[in-house]
């Protein structure tokens, strides 16, 4: 048995099992929750039917599947919410888009709305409340310009015990109202959690006619792919961070942190965890956490050792 399996048969996990929440499921299942699926309930929100059908097979990975084809919204006092459908799915918001704005990127033809609709919504505590879920261990959410605002309508004890929470903001003002990049750095600064991955998104900057008018029709879709791109969002991911937090991390906390530090690669945070749970819970599970954690930094570092060798030679050349 892996030590992660082993992890999630502790007692914490048999009644409070782990919850994994995806809100904009477009495109299918977190890759990074393989692991984790089988011990978990997953629950993904995607109102757009036009991709959503790999969500309609899930079931059979987690322990037990929701799916959710409402919309989830920060504040949903009137059980409806307006939705931009876009020609690309993955596209839609409840924000409006800003064509004077994306009308200047490659990419602008994705964001063209379609039509709109008027959709049922919830917030996203009501709407996992219905479910008899009242917390939340992994949020990922892709919204188009509502991450923030959804994650901040989360109860502040919810949002305290959670472990990870991964976000898509924008950075050229593609919708109305978003949350950018700026905004969401900002708030979690004073959220119990640090910055562990920034992934910037590129686009071709250059408006689709006068690519055209330049390159022809079948030289403007090159274009898309081979031109030139520009920073357009980034994808943030955010940690559990015990030293930071006003209220003291319990052992389930402490597990579900080293097992979402472990699974995305960031060991010596994961080191951190355990030694923190061995100060605060005992010597029961967490030295053995450690080793396997240093065990696997150690692995990480001769991973890195060859490009470490080959960017200080082009230095020194």
């Amino acid at each position: 048995m892996s030590l992660i399996n082993e992890v999630l048969r502790e007692p914490e996990f048999r009644d409070q099992p782990l919850v994994l929440v995806d809100v904009g499921a477009a495109g299918g299942i977190h890759a990074r929750w393989q692991r984790l699926a089988p011990w978990a309930i997953g629950v993904g929100f995607e109102p757009d039917a036009r991709d959503s059908a790999t969500l309609e097979h899930s079931s059979g990975h987690f322990r037990r599947w929701v799916l959710g084809r409402h919309l989830v919204a920060p504040h949903a006092a009137n059980g409806t919410q307006l939705l931009y459908l876009t020609r690309s799915p993955q596209c839609s918001s409840m924000l409006p888009p800003r064509p004077e704005v994306l009308g200047r990127w490659a990419f602008a033809h994705l964001f063209s709305v379609e039509r709109t609709a008027d959709l049922p919504a919830k917030t996203l505590t009501h709407a996992l409340a219905e479910q008899g879920i009242g917390h939340i261990d992994w949020l990922k959410c892709d919204t188009q310009g509502l991450d923030l605002a959804i994650y901040r309508s989360l109860p502040k004890a919810w949002r305290e015990q959670m472990s990870l929470f991964e976000c898509e903001p924008g950075l050229i003002d593609a919708y109305s109202g978003e949350d950018k990049v700026g905004e969401v750095l900002q708030a979690m600064e004073s959220e119990p959690f640090w910055l562990t991955e920034f992934t910037v998104g590129t686009a071709v900057k250059g408006s689709p006619e006068r690519l055209e008018k330049a390159l022809g029709r079948r030289g403007a879709r090159w274009a898309r792919q081979l031109g030139p791109t520009a920073p357009a969002w980034a994808n943030l991911c955010f940690v559990r961070e015990p030293a930071s937090s006003g209220s003291a991390m319990t052992r389930r906390t402490l597990l579900v942190a080293w097992l979402c530090s472990t699974l995305i690669g960031q060991h010596g945070h994961a080191l951190e965890l355990a030694e923190h749970g061995r100060q605060h819970y005992g010597n029961s599970l967490f030295p053995r956490l450690a080793r396997a954690s240093t065990f696997r930094l150690r692995a990480a570092m001769l991973l890195n050792l060859p490009s470490s060798l080959w960017r200080r030679w082009r230095r020194s050349g």
